[in-house]
């Protein structure tokens, strides 16, 4: 049978386990916090110092083309093809 003293012996060393695990917890979290902030700040400073830059030159005069626009037979719609006929509405169900 196990003595009273056992199971108190075994409640402390439980306790003083758990409170050493929220203590790394907590200090895990802090230092993960703190390295959150420096990297952020970090992206704040990178992010401002690039701010000044010069114009890029224009491409107003080459638009954009889009693949159907560039060649033959690439289109969607070409014309060539007979119109669909309308659909029919479904009278019973097989």
């Amino acid at each position: 049978m196990e003595t009273i003293d056992t199971r108190e012996r075994a409640k402390r060393r439980h306790r003083e386990r758990l409170g050493l695990l929220r203590q790394r917890a907590a200090i895990a979290s802090v230092l993960g916090f703190a390295a959150f902030l420096g990297l952020a700040a970090q992206h704040a400073v990178g992010s401002s110092k690039g701010s000044v830059r010069t114009a890029a030159p224009s491409r107003a005069d080459a638009p954009n083309r889009y693949f159907d626009e560039r060649a033959d037979g690439f289109a969607f719609d070409d014309g060539s093809a007979a119109p669909l006929p309308p659909p029919v509405a479904q009278t019973s169900v097989s």
